[in-house]
Protein backbone atom coordinates (compact mmCIF):
# COMPACT_ATOMS: atom_id res chain seq x y z
CA UNK A 1 0.00 0.00 0.00
CA UNK A 2 1.42 3.37 -1.15
CA UNK A 3 0.44 7.16 -1.50
CA UNK A 4 0.27 7.04 -4.99
CA UNK A 5 -1.85 3.87 -5.51
CA UNK A 6 -4.34 5.19 -3.36
CA UNK A 7 -4.58 8.77 -5.28
CA UNK A 8 -4.53 7.07 -8.46
CA UNK A 9 -7.44 4.74 -6.89
CA UNK A 10 -9.45 7.91 -5.85
CA UNK A 11 -8.79 9.71 -9.11
CA UNK A 12 -10.06 6.99 -11.07
CA UNK A 13 -13.42 7.21 -9.35
CA UNK A 14 -13.12 3.60 -7.09
CA UNK A 15 -13.76 3.89 -3.91
CA UNK A 16 -11.18 4.03 -0.80
CA UNK A 17 -11.34 0.83 1.77
CA UNK A 18 -11.04 1.49 5.12
CA UNK A 19 -7.29 0.18 5.77
CA UNK A 20 -6.39 2.74 2.71
CA UNK A 21 -7.92 5.73 4.28
CA UNK A 22 -6.46 5.39 7.29
CA UNK A 23 -3.53 4.51 6.04
CA UNK A 24 -3.26 7.83 4.04
CA UNK A 25 -3.70 9.97 6.89
CA UNK A 26 -1.65 8.27 9.66
CA UNK A 27 1.02 8.61 7.09
CA UNK A 28 0.22 12.13 6.52
CA UNK A 29 0.04 12.66 10.20
CA UNK A 30 3.63 11.66 10.11
CA UNK A 31 5.06 13.00 7.46
CA UNK A 32 5.57 10.63 5.55
CA UNK A 33 3.03 11.96 2.82
CA UNK A 34 3.68 14.95 1.68
CA UNK A 35 1.50 18.47 1.46
CA UNK A 36 1.49 17.83 -2.43
CA UNK A 37 0.41 14.17 -1.88
CA UNK A 38 -2.58 15.22 0.22
CA UNK A 39 -3.33 18.01 -2.06
CA UNK A 40 -3.63 15.61 -5.41
CA UNK A 41 -6.01 13.34 -2.81
CA UNK A 42 -8.08 16.21 -1.98
CA UNK A 43 -8.44 17.11 -5.09
CA UNK A 44 -9.51 13.56 -6.27
CA UNK A 45 -11.92 13.42 -3.62
CA UNK A 46 -13.08 16.87 -4.64
CA UNK A 47 -13.91 15.58 -8.34
CA UNK A 48 -14.89 12.12 -7.56
CA UNK A 49 -16.47 12.42 -4.60
CA UNK A 50 -16.72 10.14 -1.48
CA UNK A 51 -19.07 8.19 -0.23
CA UNK A 52 -20.40 8.06 2.96
CA UNK A 53 -19.08 5.07 4.34
CA UNK A 54 -15.69 6.72 3.04
CA UNK A 55 -16.45 9.82 4.76
CA UNK A 56 -17.06 7.86 7.90
CA UNK A 57 -13.84 6.22 7.90
CA UNK A 58 -11.92 9.65 7.15
CA UNK A 59 -13.80 11.29 10.39
CA UNK A 60 -12.36 7.73 11.89
CA UNK A 61 -8.69 8.29 10.51
CA UNK A 62 -8.92 11.80 11.40
CA UNK A 63 -9.95 11.33 15.76
CA UNK A 64 -7.13 8.46 15.58
CA UNK A 65 -4.19 11.37 15.31
CA UNK A 66 -5.91 13.01 18.18
CA UNK A 67 -7.68 12.42 21.53
CA UNK A 68 -11.37 12.63 22.04
CA UNK A 69 -12.42 14.90 24.74
CA UNK A 70 -14.38 13.58 27.68
CA UNK A 71 -16.73 15.09 30.05
CA UNK A 72 -18.66 14.48 33.21
CA UNK A 73 -21.46 16.87 32.05
CA UNK A 74 -23.27 17.23 28.70
CA UNK A 75 -21.87 19.97 26.76
CA UNK A 76 -23.36 21.39 23.37
CA UNK A 77 -21.91 22.49 20.53
CA UNK A 78 -22.47 24.90 17.75
CA UNK A 79 -21.55 24.73 14.15
CA UNK A 80 -21.88 27.15 11.11
CA UNK A 81 -20.75 25.75 7.37
CA UNK A 82 -19.37 29.07 6.32
CA UNK A 83 -20.69 32.12 5.34
CA UNK A 84 -19.97 35.96 4.57
CA UNK A 85 -20.15 38.49 7.56
CA UNK A 86 -21.57 35.44 9.82
CA UNK A 87 -20.48 36.27 13.70
CA UNK A 88 -23.39 33.65 14.96
CA UNK A 89 -20.91 32.15 17.24
CA UNK A 90 -20.28 35.09 19.01
CA UNK A 91 -24.09 35.11 19.79
CA UNK A 92 -24.94 31.91 20.12
CA UNK A 93 -22.45 30.71 22.65
CA UNK A 94 -22.85 33.03 24.90
CA UNK A 95 -26.49 32.73 24.79
CA UNK A 96 -26.39 28.99 25.08
CA UNK A 97 -24.40 29.22 28.10
CA UNK A 98 -26.66 32.24 29.83
CA UNK A 99 -29.65 29.73 29.51
CA UNK A 100 -27.57 27.24 31.63
CA UNK A 101 -26.01 24.76 28.25
CA UNK A 102 -22.25 23.92 28.65
CA UNK A 103 -20.45 25.22 25.33
CA UNK A 104 -17.81 23.79 24.06
CA UNK A 105 -16.33 25.08 20.94
CA UNK A 106 -13.98 24.40 19.17
CA UNK A 107 -13.28 26.62 15.75
CA UNK A 108 -11.35 27.12 12.53
CA UNK A 109 -9.85 30.00 11.00
CA UNK A 110 -11.15 31.95 7.59
CA UNK A 111 -11.41 29.62 4.70
CA UNK A 112 -11.59 30.82 1.12
CA UNK A 113 -14.12 34.13 1.08
CA UNK A 114 -16.04 32.88 4.79
CA UNK A 115 -14.51 34.20 7.76
CA UNK A 116 -13.47 32.61 10.28
CA UNK A 117 -14.74 32.80 14.60
CA UNK A 118 -10.89 31.77 15.37
CA UNK A 119 -10.00 35.10 13.23
CA UNK A 120 -12.55 37.26 14.91
CA UNK A 121 -11.76 36.36 18.23
CA UNK A 122 -7.84 37.01 17.74
CA UNK A 123 -8.85 40.44 16.77
CA UNK A 124 -9.72 41.57 20.98
CA UNK A 125 -6.74 42.05 22.24
CA UNK A 126 -5.37 39.64 24.51
CA UNK A 127 -7.90 36.79 23.70
CA UNK A 128 -6.30 33.20 23.88
CA UNK A 129 -7.56 30.71 21.31
CA UNK A 130 -5.15 28.16 21.92
CA UNK A 131 -5.70 27.56 25.86
CA UNK A 132 -4.52 24.10 27.08
CA UNK A 133 -7.74 21.25 26.97
CA UNK A 134 -7.40 21.54 31.41
CA UNK A 135 -8.22 24.78 31.11
CA UNK A 136 -10.70 24.83 28.64
CA UNK A 137 -12.58 22.26 30.12
CA UNK A 138 -12.14 24.34 33.81
CA UNK A 139 -13.27 27.27 31.91
CA UNK A 140 -16.79 25.66 30.44
CA UNK A 141 -17.53 23.80 33.82
CA UNK A 142 -16.78 27.22 35.65
CA UNK A 143 -18.31 30.09 33.03
CA UNK A 144 -20.25 27.42 30.88
CA UNK A 145 -18.84 28.01 27.73
CA UNK A 146 -15.13 28.59 25.65
CA UNK A 147 -13.91 29.00 22.30
CA UNK A 148 -11.30 27.65 21.38
CA UNK A 149 -9.22 26.39 18.26
CA UNK A 150 -7.96 23.35 17.22
CA UNK A 151 -5.16 21.81 19.13
CA UNK A 152 -2.44 19.77 18.73
CA UNK A 153 -4.20 17.00 21.03
CA UNK A 154 -7.27 16.95 19.06
CA UNK A 155 -7.71 16.04 15.35
CA UNK A 156 -4.25 17.67 14.34
CA UNK A 157 -4.46 16.22 11.40
CA UNK A 158 -7.56 18.00 10.18
CA UNK A 159 -5.87 21.60 10.65
CA UNK A 160 -3.32 20.64 8.11
CA UNK A 161 -6.24 19.32 5.90
CA UNK A 162 -8.39 22.29 6.40
CA UNK A 163 -5.39 24.70 5.94
CA UNK A 164 -4.48 22.70 2.35
CA UNK A 165 -8.42 22.83 1.47
CA UNK A 166 -8.25 26.77 1.65
CA UNK A 167 -5.89 27.29 -1.20
CA UNK A 168 -6.30 24.37 -3.64
CA UNK A 169 -9.88 25.14 -4.53
CA UNK A 170 -11.45 22.18 -2.83
CA UNK A 171 -13.45 24.20 0.03
CA UNK A 172 -16.87 23.24 -1.35
CA UNK A 173 -17.14 19.38 -1.02
CA UNK A 174 -19.95 17.83 0.68
CA UNK A 175 -18.01 14.91 1.97
CA UNK A 176 -15.06 17.32 2.79
CA UNK A 177 -16.97 19.49 4.52
CA UNK A 178 -18.50 17.11 6.23
CA UNK A 179 -15.30 15.30 7.62
CA UNK A 180 -13.91 18.23 8.74
CA UNK A 181 -16.85 19.80 10.75
CA UNK A 182 -17.77 16.58 12.52
CA UNK A 183 -14.33 15.14 12.97
CA UNK A 184 -13.49 18.37 15.23
CA UNK A 185 -16.81 18.39 16.88
CA UNK A 186 -16.79 14.81 17.54
CA UNK A 187 -12.75 15.54 19.40
CA UNK A 188 -14.50 18.02 20.97
CA UNK A 189 -17.01 15.91 22.93
CA UNK A 190 -20.15 17.17 22.44
CA UNK A 191 -23.29 15.19 22.98
CA UNK A 192 -25.41 17.72 21.05
CA UNK A 193 -24.20 19.59 17.86
CA UNK A 194 -26.35 22.22 16.23
CA UNK A 195 -25.54 23.20 12.68
CA UNK A 196 -26.18 26.40 10.68
CA UNK A 197 -25.97 25.28 7.35
CA UNK A 198 -25.79 28.64 4.64
CA UNK A 199 -27.36 28.45 1.16
CA UNK A 200 -26.87 31.13 -1.23
CA UNK A 201 -23.72 33.16 -3.54
CA UNK A 202 -21.60 32.97 -0.38
CA UNK A 203 -22.38 29.87 1.00
CA UNK A 204 -20.33 26.61 -0.28
CA UNK A 205 -23.62 25.45 -0.69
CA UNK A 206 -25.27 27.24 -3.61
CA UNK A 207 -28.53 26.35 -3.85
CA UNK A 208 -31.15 24.76 -1.51
CA UNK A 209 -30.99 21.29 -3.07
CA UNK A 210 -26.98 21.05 -2.06
CA UNK A 211 -27.63 22.85 1.38
CA UNK A 212 -30.57 20.19 1.90
CA UNK A 213 -28.25 17.60 1.24
CA UNK A 214 -25.24 18.61 3.12
CA UNK A 215 -27.70 18.79 6.03
CA UNK A 216 -28.71 15.16 5.71
CA UNK A 217 -25.13 13.83 5.60
CA UNK A 218 -24.19 16.14 8.76
CA UNK A 219 -27.14 14.65 10.55
CA UNK A 220 -26.62 10.94 9.58
CA UNK A 221 -23.44 11.21 9.33
CA UNK A 222 -23.29 12.64 13.21
CA UNK A 223 -25.83 10.30 14.41
CA UNK A 224 -23.89 7.10 13.27
CA UNK A 225 -21.39 8.67 15.71
CA UNK A 226 -23.84 8.80 18.76
CA UNK A 227 -24.72 12.80 18.63
CA UNK A 228 -27.93 14.37 18.77
CA UNK A 229 -28.01 16.75 15.30
CA UNK A 230 -30.02 19.74 14.96
CA UNK A 231 -29.75 21.72 11.79
CA UNK A 232 -30.99 25.07 10.79
CA UNK A 233 -30.57 25.87 6.92
CA UNK A 234 -30.54 29.86 6.73
CA UNK A 235 -29.50 32.49 3.68
CA UNK A 236 -26.10 33.22 2.85
CA UNK A 237 -27.46 34.87 -0.89
CA UNK A 238 -26.00 38.44 1.05
CA UNK A 239 -23.92 39.28 4.33
CA UNK A 240 -25.08 38.40 7.69
CA UNK A 241 -25.59 41.50 9.38
CA UNK A 242 -23.93 44.61 8.33
CA UNK A 243 -20.20 43.99 9.45
CA UNK A 244 -17.78 41.86 7.14
CA UNK A 245 -14.07 41.87 8.93
CA UNK A 246 -12.86 40.48 11.78
CA UNK A 247 -12.86 43.27 14.84
CA UNK A 248 -15.83 44.71 12.66
CA UNK A 249 -17.63 42.06 12.96
CA UNK A 250 -16.98 41.42 16.83
CA UNK A 251 -17.99 44.97 17.69
CA UNK A 252 -21.39 44.40 16.15
CA UNK A 253 -21.62 40.86 17.52
CA UNK A 254 -21.10 42.68 20.99
CA UNK A 255 -23.76 45.27 19.92
CA UNK A 256 -26.48 42.47 19.12
CA UNK A 257 -25.79 41.04 22.66
CA UNK A 258 -26.87 44.48 23.79
CA UNK A 259 -29.90 44.39 21.49
CA UNK A 260 -28.62 46.98 19.79
CA UNK A 261 -27.56 44.67 16.87
CA UNK A 262 -28.87 44.05 13.48
CA UNK A 263 -32.24 42.45 12.95
CA UNK A 264 -31.13 39.59 11.06
CA UNK A 265 -28.19 38.24 13.11
CA UNK A 266 -30.58 38.61 16.24
CA UNK A 267 -33.08 36.48 14.28
CA UNK A 268 -30.62 33.80 12.97
CA UNK A 269 -29.61 33.38 16.58
CA UNK A 270 -32.67 32.97 18.60
CA UNK A 271 -33.81 30.15 15.93
CA UNK A 272 -30.52 28.33 16.47
CA UNK A 273 -30.62 28.38 20.26
CA UNK A 274 -34.58 27.59 19.73
CA UNK A 275 -33.76 23.71 18.56
CA UNK A 276 -32.42 23.50 21.97
CA UNK A 277 -34.49 25.73 24.37
CA UNK A 278 -37.20 28.25 24.64
CA UNK A 279 -36.83 31.01 22.24
CA UNK A 280 -38.78 33.23 24.56
CA UNK A 281 -36.35 32.70 27.09
CA UNK A 282 -33.71 33.06 24.66
CA UNK A 283 -34.93 36.65 24.12
CA UNK A 284 -35.19 37.29 27.87
CA UNK A 285 -31.60 36.58 28.61
CA UNK A 286 -30.54 38.93 25.03
CA UNK A 287 -32.98 41.59 27.33
CA UNK A 288 -31.88 41.40 30.43
CA UNK A 289 -28.24 41.57 29.85
CA UNK A 290 -27.16 38.34 30.77
CA UNK A 291 -25.95 36.82 27.60
CA UNK A 292 -23.73 39.88 27.21
CA UNK A 293 -22.11 39.43 30.62
CA UNK A 294 -21.37 35.57 30.07
CA UNK A 295 -19.38 36.85 26.78
CA UNK A 296 -17.26 39.03 28.54
CA UNK A 297 -17.07 36.76 31.14
CA UNK A 298 -15.62 34.07 28.65
CA UNK A 299 -13.69 36.94 27.16
CA UNK A 300 -11.68 38.12 30.42
CA UNK A 301 -11.16 34.43 31.00
CA UNK A 302 -9.03 33.99 27.99
CA UNK A 303 -7.02 37.18 28.12
CA UNK A 304 -9.62 39.39 25.92
CA UNK A 305 -10.03 42.75 26.73
CA UNK A 306 -13.54 44.40 24.75
CA UNK A 307 -13.47 47.86 26.76
CA UNK A 308 -11.57 49.41 23.75
CA UNK A 309 -12.41 48.54 20.41
CA UNK A 310 -11.85 50.69 17.45
CA UNK A 311 -10.15 49.82 14.46
CA UNK A 312 -7.24 51.43 13.05
CA UNK A 313 -8.16 51.55 9.32
CA UNK A 314 -9.22 54.25 6.75
CA UNK A 315 -12.43 54.55 5.70
CA UNK A 316 -13.81 54.95 2.04
CA UNK A 317 -17.68 55.38 1.53
CA UNK A 318 -18.92 53.80 -1.65
CA UNK A 319 -22.04 55.01 -2.91
CA UNK A 320 -24.22 54.68 -6.18
CA UNK A 321 -24.79 56.86 -8.88
CA UNK A 322 -28.48 55.20 -9.42
CA UNK A 323 -31.35 55.66 -7.19
CA UNK A 324 -33.83 52.20 -6.66
CA UNK A 325 -33.78 49.25 -4.29
CA UNK A 326 -30.84 46.97 -3.73
CA UNK A 327 -31.41 44.32 -5.80
CA UNK A 328 -28.14 42.30 -5.57
CA UNK A 329 -25.49 41.91 -2.58
CA UNK A 330 -23.92 39.36 -3.62
CA UNK A 331 -22.07 37.49 -0.43
CA UNK A 332 -19.48 36.38 -2.38
CA UNK A 333 -18.07 38.67 -4.15
CA UNK A 334 -18.53 41.08 -0.35
CA UNK A 335 -16.55 38.48 1.18
CA UNK A 336 -14.06 38.02 -1.59
CA UNK A 337 -13.47 41.96 -1.46
CA UNK A 338 -12.82 41.74 2.16
CA UNK A 339 -10.49 39.04 1.51
CA UNK A 340 -8.69 41.25 -0.62
CA UNK A 341 -8.57 43.72 1.77
CA UNK A 342 -6.15 41.48 4.26
CA UNK A 343 -9.16 40.44 6.40
CA UNK A 344 -8.45 36.54 4.56
CA UNK A 345 -5.73 34.45 3.05
CA UNK A 346 -4.79 33.06 -0.21
CA UNK A 347 -1.74 31.24 1.43
CA UNK A 348 -1.60 29.32 4.59
CA UNK A 349 0.96 31.53 5.89
CA UNK A 350 -0.78 34.91 5.05
CA UNK A 351 -1.13 37.29 7.84
CA UNK A 352 -4.59 38.38 8.87
CA UNK A 353 -5.58 42.57 8.97
CA UNK A 354 -8.10 42.77 11.94
CA UNK A 355 -9.18 45.61 10.95
CA UNK A 356 -10.20 45.79 7.63
CA UNK A 357 -13.32 45.38 6.08
CA UNK A 358 -16.68 46.19 5.26
CA UNK A 359 -19.66 47.70 6.88
CA UNK A 360 -23.16 47.69 4.58
CA UNK A 361 -25.28 50.77 5.10
CA UNK A 362 -28.32 49.14 2.77
CA UNK A 363 -29.65 45.49 2.70
CA UNK A 364 -31.55 43.78 -0.72
CA UNK A 365 -34.87 45.22 -0.61
CA UNK A 366 -33.61 48.93 0.87
CA UNK A 367 -34.08 52.05 -1.26
CA UNK A 368 -30.95 54.23 -1.88
CA UNK A 369 -30.55 57.24 -3.27
CA UNK A 370 -28.44 58.66 -6.16
CA UNK A 371 -24.77 59.20 -4.35
CA UNK A 372 -25.86 57.84 -1.10
CA UNK A 373 -23.15 55.56 0.56
CA UNK A 374 -24.54 52.11 0.44
CA UNK A 375 -21.19 50.68 2.49
CA UNK A 376 -17.88 51.72 4.23
CA UNK A 377 -14.80 49.84 3.19
CA UNK A 378 -12.39 49.75 5.79
CA UNK A 379 -8.88 49.68 4.21
CA UNK A 380 -5.02 50.13 5.28
CA UNK A 381 -3.78 49.90 2.00
CA UNK A 382 -4.72 52.09 -1.16
CA UNK A 383 -3.83 49.40 -3.82
CA UNK A 384 -5.85 46.70 -2.00
CA UNK A 385 -8.68 49.08 -1.72
CA UNK A 386 -9.00 49.45 -5.64
CA UNK A 387 -8.96 45.84 -5.87
CA UNK A 388 -11.86 45.25 -3.29
CA UNK A 389 -13.75 48.16 -5.00
CA UNK A 390 -13.68 46.47 -8.26
CA UNK A 391 -15.20 43.56 -6.83
CA UNK A 392 -17.74 45.53 -5.19
CA UNK A 393 -18.74 47.02 -7.96
CA UNK A 394 -19.72 43.48 -9.77
CA UNK A 395 -21.17 42.42 -6.44
CA UNK A 396 -24.04 45.26 -6.21
CA UNK A 397 -27.16 45.95 -8.40
CA UNK A 398 -30.03 48.39 -8.54
CA UNK A 399 -33.56 47.94 -9.61
CA UNK A 400 -35.95 50.58 -10.13
CA UNK A 401 -38.57 48.71 -9.12
CA UNK A 402 -39.11 47.26 -5.35
CA UNK A 403 -37.55 44.64 -4.29
CA UNK A 404 -38.71 41.52 -2.50
CA UNK A 405 -37.00 40.42 0.60
CA UNK A 406 -35.33 37.18 0.68
CA UNK A 407 -36.19 34.40 3.51
CA UNK A 408 -33.36 34.40 6.46
CA UNK A 409 -34.88 30.78 7.38
CA UNK A 410 -35.36 28.17 4.78
CA UNK A 411 -35.71 24.79 7.19
CA UNK A 412 -35.52 24.01 10.80
CA UNK A 413 -34.25 20.17 12.04
CA UNK A 414 -34.75 19.69 15.76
Amino acid sequence: MNAIDIIIKKRDGNTLTKEEIEFFIDRFYKKEIKDYQMSAWLMASFIRGLSKEETQHLISAILATGKILEWDFQVIDKHSTGGVGDKLSLVVVPLLASLGFKVAKLSGRGLGHTGGTIDKLESIPGFRTNISLEKFKELVEKIGCSIISQTEDLVPVEKEIYSLRDVTGTVDSIPLITSSILSKKIAGGARTIIFDVKVGSGAFMKDIKDAEELTSWLIEIGKSFGRDVKAVISDMDQPLGFAVGNLLEVIEAIETLKCNGPRDLEELAIEIVGTVASKDLAREVLRNGSAFRKFNEMIEAQGGDISNLSPSAKIYNFSIQDSGYVERLDAYLIGESVRVLGAGRYRKEDTIDPNVGIVLKKKIGDYVEKGETILEVYYNSEDKLKDSIELIKEAISISKDEVKRRPLIYSVYS
